[in-house]
């Protein structure tokens, strides 16, 4: 009783530092990390969280499909089978009315033939209305399992599309999901910000580790700018370029927050998953455009353009 609410109280700290709502799914979520410290998901834990980065429902959300949800085919599989099953018992409980509806209809013709005199009146009515009443019976059941038997034809949908407006990898806006974010900056005459980020040498890191581990950086960096920009829409303009469109945010703010970034990014402690073999500091860099009402694209230009000269300087720094 105790080692339990020893548990209880860690997965509500958990929850805590987190600020994450201590709802029955977020809570069975802290158990499960706090339970099993060298699971799969406690190290993804650990590297979204790496620099002092809290999580977020999101994230939660999409650790649990991850690790903790039974994989679709085993859940399709299961409901697929006990559909079956009840279109099988379905199947038996009609065969089963329909020979007793026979069976009735030919007793209740011997018990007519055999009653004669008074009861010959009475009784193929009552008799009538009861074996109609059991073909009714039998009408529906054989309908019921109709449907049931389409329901298990149809049990294992189309898997859902993916999002034509998000990038796969790190569900941030791709550029398609991007053009209503360019639409909102160039309305109502106010002026914009666009802020480019890039991670430094991330083809030496495909290079030495591989593309997957190059993927788990890009993942994580875009976990670190989507915290730091809470009220930004994050844009995957490329394969390692990220974009923020801001507007009524002053060109300080937008800096600070830019810089805020780099320095928690360049503070995550990355490591290799399956041995813990640390990658070493790994850095980004960024571009800042202003511009008008209208010139949106322009300012894209002029930022992607100051982040690749940011890198070019060695990485970690700030152009425009």
């Amino acid at each position: 009783m105790r080692t339990s609410f020893d548990r209880a109280r860690r997965a509500l700290n958990f929850l805590e530092l987190h600020q994450l709502d201590p709802s029955p799914s977020h809570y069975e979520f802290a158990l499960a990390v706090i339970g099993a410290p060298g699971s799969k998901l406690s190290e993804a834990v650990a590297v979204q969280t790496d620099g002092g980065l809290r999580l977020t429902t999101a994230i939660v959300q999409s650790l649990v499909e991850r690790y903790l949800s039974p994989p679709r085919e085993q859940t399709l599989d299961r409901r697929e089978r006990t559909v079956m099953r009840q279109a099988q018992e379905l199947g038996t409980l009609t065969s089963d009315a329909h020979h007793l509806t026979e069976a009735l209809g030919r007793d209740m013709g011997a018990m007519v033939e055999q009653a004669g005199g008074g009861q010959s009146a009475a009784l193929p009515a009552a008799a009538t209305d009861f074996i109609d009443r059991l073909s009714d019976a039998e009408r529906e059941l054989a309908a019921l399992r109709s449907e049931v038997v389409q329901l298990r034809d149809n049990i294992v949908p189309a898997p859902p599309p993916e999002s034509e407006d998000r990038d796969n990898l790190t569900q941030a806006l791709n550029r398609s999901g991007a053009r209503d974010v360019m639409a909102r900056a160039g309305a109502g005459g106010e002026q914009h910000v666009v802020v480019a980020f890039s991670v430094d040498a991330l083809e030496a890191i495909n290079d030495r580790y591989g593309r997957a581990v190059g993927d788990n950086i890009l993942n994580a960096f875009a976990a670190t700018l989507q915290q730091t920009f809470a009220e930004e829409e994050l844009i995957r303009w490329s394969g390692n370029e990220f974009v923020f469109i801001t507007r009524g945010l002053p060109s300080s703010t937008v800096r600070l927050l830019t810089e805020q970034a780099l320095e928690s990014f360049a503070a995550r402690r990355l490591r290799l998953r399956g041995s813990g073999e640390p990658i070493g500091t790994v850095t980004a860099s960024a571009g800042i455009a202003t511009g008008a009402a209208g010139g949106q694209e322009s300012s894209l230009i002029a930022a992607r353009a100051n982040a690749a000269l940011a890198s070019s300087h060695g990485g970690n720094q700030i152009e425009g």
